[in-house]
């Protein structure tokens, strides 16, 4: 019975690291997110006006 207790306790461990990796990365993504919705919202809120500057290359 011994032996099954530093297992037990092995696993927990293993388990708890796990989750907490995975809640970094669901951190991190979140984060991404966040950041991709921003830069979204602030390229669709620039003025747009006819003249220099209004039409953007993206091929180049």
């Amino acid at each position: 019975m011994s032996a099954i207790l530093p297992a037990a306790l092995s696993a927990q461990q293993a388990i708890t690291q796990q989750n907490v990796a995975l809640s970094v990365v669901k951190s991190s993504a979140d984060a991404e997110k966040a950041i991709a919705n921003i830069l979204t919202e602030a390229s669709q809120n620039v003025p747009t006006g006819s003249g220099r500057g209004s039409v953007v290359n993206i091929t180049a």
